[in-house]
């Protein structure tokens, strides 16, 4: 038989005893088979947490880390992308066909982008817009300039239904003067020297008029050339086989 102390009084009790028999406290429960299952079952498991194999966790931090910075560098693409400004290509000349619904005769045209003058006219003539154009039918060519609303002009000649100007042109740096008729409240200035006036079309990239207004002086319609020796090359096409 076995003895161990009282934790109450200190003195000998029989370990098979159910209490002290000097001072009664009753003799702690043992343990049962059971309680030292579960409580192994449950530090092994915790031990097994603590030390599983760390290299699982960086690889999935360095996935995770791999994947925001493949986030971070497709953002940056997209951002690099839209930030680049579009590449805009400036207008260029048209073309297109008339028919007279009378005779069905036909004709074609080029015609430069609208443009407005160099500094803005004040009412009624804010809102004037012109471009420059070549015709052509079975027969003839022709150049000219049309304008939203008939322009108003002054020192000019006048002559049997129509006035003549004469005009200061600008080809590219080249300054000339040139002779436009207009036929009265016309919206449309025709140049006296087609022919002339077409080759230099075809051969300049720019050109800039400049038109003696009532109550504005000198107003400048600067026009782009590009594309019309592509559009002269498509209308001539058409009128020869009109």
């Amino acid at each position: 038989m076995a003895l161990v102390k009282c934790k109450e009084c200190g003195s000998d009790v029989s370990t098979k005893a159910k209490a002290c028999p000097k001072c009664g406290a009753k003799a702690p429960k043992k343990t049962s088979l059971f309680t030292w299952l579960v409580t192994g079952f449950v530090a092994a498991a915790m031990i097994g947490a603590f030390t599983s194999d760390p290299s699982s966790t960086s690889n999935s931090s360095a996935s995770a880390s791999s994947g925001a910075g493949s986030t971070q560098s497709s953002s940056g693409s997209a951002s690099a992308t839209t930030n680049t400004p579009p590449v805009v290509k400036a207008p260029e000349w048209r073309t297109f066909e008339s028919s007279d619904e009378m005779t069905g005769e036909k004709s074609a045209y080029a015609v430069s982008p609208n443009t407005e003058p160099t500094q803005r006219m004040g009412f009624p003539y804010g809102d004037v817009e012109a471009w420059l154009g070549i015709g052509c039918d079975a027969s003839s060519e022709w150049a000219y300039i049309g304008f939203t609303q008939a322009p108003n002009l002054i020192n000019g000649e006048i002559g049997d239904g129509y006035h003549s100007f004469r005009v200061r042109v600008r080809w590219d740096e080249n300054v000339v003067f040139e002779t436009l008729r207009q036929k009265w409240t016309a919206d449309a200035m025709h140049f006296y020297s087609d022919a002339s006036i077409i080759q230099k079309i075809g051969g300049a990239s720019s050109a800039m008029v400049e038109l003696n207004w009532h109550g504005e002086g000198a107003v400048r319609f600067p026009f782009t050339l590009s594309g019309s020796s592509k559009a002269l090359q498509d209308i001539r096409g058409r009128c020869a086989g009109y």
